[in-house]
């Protein structure tokens, strides 16, 4: 496209170079708003977190919620969830939701197909999962903590993906703030247990040394895995989430699974749907395109591009 200010007069080419220069300085003010908005977002937060904590104590039968807890109050229909049917007298009484957050990701399309069997034996184990945004002053991030308890598969109580984000102008670019945008993401080293590790599979090798002797030996080779979630994106280990798929994860965490986490569990949430076309994967990144990285519906290509055969049979 022809630069159109190449067949102006002087004068006006100088107007107009004093009209960019004002449109750089709105970009940094709007740079400042975005900001602002993050901080806002940080004291709302803490509105949200009592609400957060009794889930949570519901959840793990930290607290049994009283009848008037337990009353519908909101002025739309439950659905399947509104019959409720009474449990058998002799039954064993169940505490908490059991795999509460388990259900829930596995409801999600993207997660569901991340999590493999051997995932799910460890994911029982998540208790809560919480966003903590960055403090007053700070640079901008948000981090997802998963919190787990005592296990038999790690020594960590908490897992947590931290992604770090910007609002000001690019260089390349500085007429235009894309708003609260996730530049890199940061994982944490997970302490598996003995045999536990369930990123990576043991297979069995058997050489031949001389004529009748044969040695057999081990091989350790990645798995697919959730808990690859945790690796960076440059990560050795076998990363099998691209970036952008990585940065609207997290998006996705923040906006919408942890705030809203009993609708899928309940599966109501079918309009939430995890987004990653091709074009929209260029242009990951960017608070304004949240709303259609969530809604719009996902495409049939994923992660499982990236499985060896024997992980695909499962």
């Amino acid at each position: 496209i022809a630069d159109i200010s190449s067949h102006l007069p002087l004068a006006v080419k100088q107007r107009v170079k004093a009209l960019k220069n004002l449109q750089a300085q709105y970009a940094q003010v709007e740079a400042q708003f975005y900001r602002d908005f993050h901080d806002l977002e940080k004291k709302y937060a803490a509105f949200y977190q009592p609400l957060f904590d009794k889930r949570s104590e519901i959840v793990n039968a930290i607290h049994e919620p009283t009848e008037g807890e337990c009353q519908w109050q909101v002025g739309v229909q439950e659905g399947a969830w509104g019959e409720m049917e009474r449990e058998p007298v002799g039954k064993g009484q169940t505490n908490g939701i059991p795999h509460f957050w388990l259900t829930a990701f596995k409801n999600v399309k993207i997660l569901g197909r991340m999590i493999r069997q051997h995932d799910e034996l460890v994911l029982e184990h998540l208790e809560d999962v919480k966003i903590k945004f960055s403090g007053f002053e700070e640079p901008m991030s948000f981090t997802i903590e998963f919190i787990f308890k005592s296990n038999e598969y790690f020594f960590n109580e908490v897992l947590t993906k931290t992604y770090q984000m910007r609002s000001d102008p690019d260089d390349s670019d500085p007429f235009f703030s894309k708003g609260p945008e996730i530049i890199s993401s940061t994982g944490c080293e997970i302490y598996w247990k003995v045999g536990k590790n369930v990123t990576v599979k043991t297979s069995k090798l058997q050489k031949c040394e001389g004529r009748s002797s044969v040695v057999s030996t081990t091989r350790k080779m990645p798995s697919y895995s959730f808990f690859t979630f945790f690796y960076p994106p440059d990560s050795p280990e076998g990363r099998v989430l691209d970036v952008a798929t990585d940065y609207k994860l997290g998006y996705f965490f923040r906006e919408v699974l942890v705030p809203k986490s009993v609708l899928f569990f309940t599966n109501e949430a079918s309009e939430y749907k995890y987004e990653s076309s091709d074009d929209e994967a260029r242009e990951a990144g960017g608070e304004e395109k949240k709303v259609e990285v969530i809604r719009n519906e996902e495409p049939e290509k994923g992660p499982e591009k990236d499985l060896d055969p024997e992980e695909k049979k499962q």
